[in-house]
């Protein structure tokens, strides 16, 4: 018998069999997108969550590395201007001059206007005030021009922002151009980015209260080299693609001001000798209404000599005819040789005014006690 040379036909797919696949192929398919769409999403969100916390935790780093350093040569304020939205200080960052130890960084190809204290020709108004700065040169006892340069942080609103409540940091040192830090920083309406914390005649922190800011070097009122301690909420946004919103992340930081008020400082020991010739005089406006009580005096002998280490003065007022001593406001012995604050308005009364000088102990000296001042 001869064997069929016909080959057998082979088996195919049916068009059943191939829909089929079609269709377990579309599942598989979308399955995969969707799961990929929810990674790409958890991605981008975790994204935004990283980025929001390396915004603030630069921003919180810059602050506190150089407010943390502020302070300067003797009388040269620490604290040039304390508001809610930004502050201005005097610290020696950058260096043209070797061997000053004062300074953090040595450049010598450093800006010129950037890194000595600002210049008075070159005055410019603080960031967000109508207040103009400096007033006056700052040298040291040998005539040589202070190397601390005057920082300042502020913030302004980001009008190209998706929401109303962005703002954008600036730096800026002296007169300089402005540099951005941060962008989609969020200060709520109820809120202050900046907050301030003071010591009292006591020694004790109390916080400024806002309607006492801003806060300005030559307020004697405000006595901004009593500050200590700074506050930094810092908030930043990302969105969350999932949820369909915005997520808000807030940092919150203090600062300390570890050269305020210590800027002779040398040694504490036994009471400090008090201030002298203190003199009370009632000051009137031109129609004679009485304006303020000016309380002026000579600084203690142990600020600028001796133990040096008068830190502060505080004014205390009373009856004259008697009673017990209210505290009304402190001054920091920057290196002057005489001060002067005001007491205003001036309640009416006849009233004794007493200077009190107070040592880095704290220590306090015998009051010093103005004639009596008798307001109508």
């Amino acid at each position: 018998m001869r064997a069929s040379t016909h080959a057998r036909p082979r088996a195919g797919m049916t068009l059943i069999e191939l829909l089929l696949s079609m269709v377990i192929m579309g599942v598989v398919m979308a399955a995969a997108v969707s799961f990929f769409r929810v990674q790409a999403r958890a991605a981008e969100t975790g994204a935004g969550r990283l980025e929001s916390l390396q915004n603030l935790r630069s921003v919180q780093s810059l602050i506190d590395r150089e407010l943390r350093l502020a302070g300067g040569i003797p009388g040269q304020p620490v604290i040039v201007y304390a508001g809610p939205m930004a502050v201005a200080f005097n610290v020696d960052l950058v260096t043209r001059t070797a061997g000053d130890r004062n300074a953090v960084y040595y450049n010598p190809d450093a800006d010129s206007l950037a890194a000595d204290s600002w210049n008075p020709s070159r005055a410019a108004l603080l960031p967000g005030s109508t207040r103009s700065y400096p007033m006056a040169a700052y040298n040291d006892e040998s005539g040589i021009r202070s190397t601390a340069e005057t920082v300042e942080f502020f913030l302004l609103p980001d009008a190209t922002a998706e929401r109303g409540d962005a703002y954008t940091l600036f730096r800026r040192i002296n007169d300089r151009d402005s540099t951005v830090v941060a962008r989609n920083l969020i200060v709520p309406s109820d809120s202050a980015f900046f907050t301030y914390w003071r010591t009292d005649a006591a020694g004790s922190l109390s916080q400024v209260a806002a309607a006492s800011l801003p806060l300005y070097w030559d307020n004697a009122a405000g006595v901004t080299d009593s500050l200590r301690v700074v506050d930094l909420r810092i908030s930043t946004w990302f969105r969350d693609v999932r949820a369909g919103r915005d997520v808000i992340r807030t940092l919150s930081s203090s600062v300390k001001l570890l050269n305020a008020g210590l800027l002779r400082l040398e040694t504490c020991g036994a009471e400090p000798l008090p201030a002298t010739t203190p003199v009370a005089t009632l000051i009137s406006d031109a129609m004679g209404a009485p304006v303020s009580v000016r309380i002026t005096w000579t600084s203690s002998l142990e600020e600028a000599g001796g133990e040096r280490d008068v830190t502060l003065y505080y004014i205390q007022r009373r009856p004259s005819s008697g009673g017990t001593w209210t505290t009304l406001m402190n001054q920091p012995a920057t290196g002057a040789a005489s001060y002067s604050v005001d007491d205003q308005p001036p309640l009416s009364g006849s009233w004794s005014y007493a200077v009190v000088a107070q040592d880095c102990s704290p220590s306090n000296s015998a009051p010093a006690i103005a004639a009596t001042v008798v307001v109508p």
